[in-house]
């Protein structure tokens, strides 16, 4: 692997704008938690009048370094501007932990992600409104979405070369410029040719509303520089010079201020603790306190500041304003299974960069002096979401269905749910839209992104287990106990048993033979659901996690469990709302970045309509 220091070295000339400097003032319109994707969108958007102060509390630094630029780099985690965050042991994959990714960098996950840029079907956007989230469905937020992005088509050679293929109607004129890269591994097509053989519908344009097949999707990159889009540099450093924004990275906040004297909780505040001072400061909002810290820090910030379950409240010694199950309920990830094979590869391959020291030096040539080739590239540009009908066949498709229908609907959800029946409404009602999505095929069960080598990823897309975000008892202030709970609903185990029955069958199609195909991960003589699960969770080969954490403050109405309405809204507050990945009631089938654009574009409007 290059090194960081190298890159930096190359390219430092590439750090510049820093965070813009106010007037000494702790008060303003709009404070914000979290600089992350939603947050800088957000506070873009909400500085355009400028009347309106915005502060934004970021609680890592602002990074610039190539690391966070060079696409090669996007193919391996940056772990290094990520939270430490061990999970709780999972009971239903051997007691182990599992590292929570969260990031902690201005920027968030767009900052360090894997540049993947897709959208999920227009059902996935339909179902949140079903759950009672007016405004919420798929029109409403492809608007946005077109607002929010801006496709760079390739040059002629280069998608006749690689066979790309995309609509741009499907985007729009906005500041996240997305692209193909000018570079893919000849070993994909296998992959490709053997889902055709497997009669995986091609999809010409996911985001146009079907995002159910095998189809390219473009990457955060802007084609203009061959580096990284992501909320800091295509939001905040074009704007980063208004007077009336103001970016404080290295602060984290601790609670959130409420004046009770009118007998409500109305948010006028933010407690922060200064990391690099070590000294805490008060800062004042005006008109709204906004968070926009994650589905990890944004329910633990809630609790901290005594709105959440009062049972964990009470254990963690926090007097409790607002006794709110909801908060930390809910929490869903993508379940990932990583799947391996011996095969016999093309050269080049995605090895090559860091085994074949030529090859490297002409990768770093073409980067730097004609901004193309291998380095261009981050992670898989090709990618299958496939529906369950596709994964196993209509028949058993429909068994599986009804199967999960016919469950007792709190049988497989955490302890709390028995504590508040609205929570076990909320996923029964959540239940009931899966089964109806999944049964007509309009949504993915299954990602499988194709990278050109051995290893296949599978990610479980519409898992049913839900886990809880809470305050750790003993060290409330430290990162908060995360319990994905995952694989204790039946029909993820047999969903993910299904996936990888699949992966087989593509493994052994025509189109792969030529790379001589060995299964390694779990081993072709496991073949029984129990064993290969067993397997799979002992090898460390099943994790609960995609780097997609979400759905712990959820958007839906309070008798279903919800913790903010379609407003964002918090309920039982007032001028206190919600704006990332912890709202969404469910996760749709996509990595979040592209949906998290469109999401904190409509909560941008939300909030200036209601000012």
């Amino acid at each position: 692997m290059v090194s960081a220091t190298f890159w930096t070295a190359t390219l430092a000339g590439t750090t510049a704008a820093t965070a813009a400097v106010l007037p000494r003032s702790n008060e303003y319109d709009y404070v914000i938690v979290g600089g992350g994707l939603s947050g800088l969108v957000a506070a873009t958007r909400l500085s355009e009048d400028p009347d309106v102060s915005v502060l934004v509390l970021e609680y890592g630094p602002i990074d610039r370094s190539n690391i966070t630029q060079i696409p090669f780099y996007g193919t391996s985690l940056n772990t290094a501007a990520m939270r430490d965050i061990p999970s709780a042991p999972e009971p239903y994959m051997g007691d182990r932990t599992f590292a929570v990714r969260a990031a902690s960098v201005a920027g968030g996950g767009s900052q360090i992600n894997g540049m993947q840029w897709d959208l999920p079907s227009a059902a996935d956007f339909d179902s949140w409104e079903a759950l009672e989230n007016d405004g919420w469905g798929w029109s409403e937020i492809q608007k946005y979405y077109k607002k929010a992005s801006h496709l760079a088509t390739p040059d002629p050679g280069i998608e006749t070369k690689y066979g790309y293929s995309y609509d741009t109607p499907a985007y729009g004129d906005g500041p996240a410029k997305v692209s193909f890269p000018e570079f893919q591994y000849p070993d994909m097509y296998n992959f490709k040719n053997g889902f055709d053989e497997l009669d995986v519908p091609f999809i010409e344009e996911h985001a146009a509303g079907n995002a159910v097949g095998q189809y390219w999707t473009p990457a955060s990159i802007n084609d203009e520089t061959k580096t990284r889009t992501s909320s800091l540099y295509a939001y905040y450093d074009k704007v980063s010079d208004r007077p009336n924004l103001k970016l404080l990275p290295m602060h984290q906040a601790n609670e959130i201020i409420f004046n009770e004297a009118a007998g409500d909780l109305s948010a006028t505040g933010v407690k922060a603790l200064n990391r690099d001072s070590s000294s805490f400061v008060e800062f004042k909002a005006k008109n709204e306190v906004i968070l926009a810290a994650g589905a990890i820090f944004t329910p633990q910030l809630l609790q901290l500041s005594g709105i959440g379950p009062k049972s964990v409240l009470d254990a963690a010694g926090i007097e409790t304003k607002l006794d709110m199950p909801a908060v930390g309920s809910n929490f869903q990830d993508h379940p990932a299974v990583f799947l391996a094979w011996n095969v016999t590869s093309s050269f080049p391959n995605p090895t090559t960069l860091t085994t074949n020291a030529t090859f490297y030096a002409e990768a770093l040539r073409l980067y730097h002096e004609e901004q193309t080739g291998p380095l261009t590239k981050s992670q898989a540009s090709y990618v299958g979401f496939l529906s369950l009908q596709t994964v196993v066949g209509s028949d058993t498709a429909s068994a599986l269905l009804d199967d999960l229908a016919a469950q007792s609907p709190s049988e497989y959800l955490p302890d709390i749910y028995a504590s508040d029946p609205r929570l076990v409404a909320g996923f029964e009602a959540q239940r009931a839209t899966l089964v109806s999505d999944m049964s007509r095929g309009a949504v993915a069960v299954v990602e499988m992104p194709l990278s050109a080598a051995g290893r296949m990823p599978n990610a479980l897309q519409k898992p049913l287990s839900r886990g809880t975000v809470h305050l750790n008892a003993s060290n409330p202030q430290g990162v908060p106990t995360v319990l994905h709970d995952a694989m204790h609903n039946p029909f993820d185990r047999h969903a993910v048993y299904a996936n990888l029955q699949f992966t087989r069958r593509l493994f052994n199609t025509d189109a792969m033979s030529v790379m001589e195909p060995v299964e390694v991960t779990p081993g072709a003589q496991y073949t029984e659901e129990d064993e290969v699960l067993d397997v799979l969770v002992s090898s460390g080969a099943l994790t609960p996690t995609f780097s997609h954490p979400s759905g712990s403050c959820p958007m839906m109405p309070e008798r279903l469990g919800g913790c903010v309405d379609a407003e964002l809204k918090v309920y039982g507050t007032q001028r206190l709302s919600i704006i990332d990945a912890s709202v969404l009631p469910i996760i749709p089938a996509a990595h979040l970045q592209a949906t998290m654009y469109a999401v904190a574009e409509k909560a941008s409007d939300i909030i200036k309509a209601r000012a």
